[in-house]
């Protein structure tokens, strides 16, 4: 199975320059760019974010489809580099959040340039690199998904370790949120995911009826998430950010899916996905 995204239709999406974030609560404005297998994570993420009163979190999003919304593409597209850029000229900016592609658009050379532009900035900005899950999961084995999730994990011991060591003064954050929807797939084969009966539904037909959605976790063949898979990302990401506890954070819930609980779900694979970022736990202030 390779570990690569193949996404035709490219998603578009910029927010308004963010305003100064000057009261009292503490939180990142974020610029996030990636592709749509990302979108749907950031989307999710700002409504989540409506349920941590404690954190005054703003984000702007730059978006394109498949390889187009990798770092070296995004770099690459004078257009694209021009929107983002349009952020990052404000100043304020403490946070760039990107995605991961293939080898060949997301290297330590392709991220280096946003990290490099942001920083000239902003010198305080924070970063944080993603990975998702592989495409065409409905068919992979278990040994497929096994293998998709070392080598997402692997991804700290190469290009992570490379950025920290090229940027000792800026946070590298590194979240492999994939590593949720392999949990989901796993659960779902163990009969533990109540109410979700595919990972894909074969019949095309009902699969994009809207009744039938929250019952598989993929909307098509290359791997797109539906609500369950895009949310669990999302709370990743979000104890990846701010460090809260997840299983106190308010409880998530998934259209259709009333008996999941996505917190747990979320808690039980952040636990897998801290000690990636354990160089940084000094500096993490727990959130209630």
């Amino acid at each position: 199975m390779k570990f690569l995204l193949s996404i035709a239709v490219a998603l578009v999406c910029s927010l308004p320059v963010l305003a100064d974030n000057g009261d009292e609560k503490k939180g990142f404005n974020g610029l996030y760019m990636g592709h749509s297998f990302f979108k749907p994570s950031a989307e999710q993420l700002e409504k989540i974010m409506s349920d941590a009163d404690d954190t005054n979190h703003r984000q702007v999003t730059v978006f394109a489809g498949g390889a187009n919304g990798s770092p070296g593409r995004l770099w690459k597209n004078e257009k694209k580099r021009a929107e983002a850029q349009k952020h990052l000229d404000t100043k304020k900016i403490d946070l760039v959040v990107m995605t991961y592609f293939s080898p060949l658009d997301s290297s330590v050379e392709h991220y280096s340039r946003w990290i490099d532009y942001a920083i000239s900035k902003n010198a305080n900005t924070t970063f944080m690199v993603t990975i998702p899950w592989g495409t065409q999961l409905f068919k992979a084995s278990e040994k497929e998904i096994s293998v998709l999730k070392n080598l997402s994990v692997g991804f700290k011991d190469t290009v992570i370790k490379e950025l920290r060591d090229k940027y000792p003064d800026n946070k590298i954050l590194f979240c492999p949120y994939g590593l949720g929807t392999y949990e989901l797939i796993e659960r779902f084969r163990n009969d533990e995911l109540p109410g979700v009966k595919h990972v894909l539904n074969k019949n095309r037909w009902e699969r994009k009826q809207p009744k039938s959605k929250h019952e598989q976790l993929l909307r098509d063949e290359l791997g797109h998430p539906n609500e369950l898979v895009a949310k669990l990302g999302a709370l990743l990401w979000l104890q990846t950010l701010y460090n809260y506890d997840l299983g106190e954070f308010k409880q998530q819930k998934v259209s259709g899916l009333p008996k999941i609980d996505v917190n747990e779900i979320a808690s039980v694979v952040a636990e897998k996905i801290k000690p990636l970022n354990a160089v940084y736990e000094k500096e993490l202030v727990k959130t209630p």
